[in-house]
């Protein structure tokens, strides 16, 4: 499964860098810098579907004490963890050919992600460093769900804050889809679904892992 999923995911890929590079034109305003956004976007999308998934995993650990529900878990956030990333790292290259810098901490937008990043650091550091593995998982469990809450504050403050150096939302806004050019939309469409099919292949795989790990603790046959 994991294979044929990946397959798909890098042809998809493909389809979807071809359309977000070549085929979508330059943006009127910010020109070719704009073109990041096709990947960015759908980055931070895979990370809070991997948040909140991460989420119910925990609150169904919490609920049957099951140690398969904490590989999910498990498998769900140190995914998100790694796309979160990329997230902090694409933003930037946009943000210095457009604002001047890197990074601005007096944007609350970049800062509630940037709380929200390092609390999943924290669930990763916690998970590494307790030794009773049953006790990490409540822990753990716990962390999740109070991070979640954070990740929620993200998405709102994309509609609570009003930055001036930020912009506005491109994809949700009262007058529809900011992408009026249909080679726009397809470019974005592709992307979106090349980064949820490769966001389920990584699970997969990380899932895997994260059964031999707990298994080693003696929760699996």
């Amino acid at each position: 499964m994991f294979y044929l999923l990946l397959i798909f995911a890098t042809a998809s890929g493909a389809w979807a860098a071809h359309l977000a590079l070549i085929q979508a034109p330059a943006d009127a305003m910010q020109g070719n810098v704009q073109r990041i956004f096709y990947f960015h976007v759908p980055l931070v999308w895979v990370s809070f579907l991997a948040f909140v998934g991460g989420a119910v995993m925990s609150l169904r650990y919490l609920k049957s004490r099951e140690m398969r529900h904490d590989d999910w878990a498990r498998a769900f956030i140190k995914t998100g963890w790694a796309f979160t990333t990329t997230v902090l790292v694409t933003g930037p290259l946009w943000g210095k050919p457009v604002w001047g810098v890197y990074w601005n901490w007096g944007d609350e937008r970049l800062v509630s992600f940037f709380v929200m990043w390092m609390m999943y650091n924290g669930y990763l550091l916690l998970r590494s460093t307790i030794a009773d593995f049953e006790t990490g998982a409540r822990i753990g469990a716990v962390l999740a769900l109070l991070a979640v809450i954070n990740a929620a504050l993200v998405v709102a403050a994309i509609y609570i804050w009003k930055t001036a150096q930020h912009p506005s939302p491109v994809f949700i806004q009262k007058g529809g889809s900011g992408l009026k050019d249909p080679a726009m939309s397809r470019a974005f469409w592709a992307s979106f679904s090349a980064f949820t099919l490769l966001f389920i292949s990584i699970l997969v795989a990380r899932l895997k892992v994260e059964r031999s790990i707990s298994g080693s603790h003696g929760f699996h046959d």
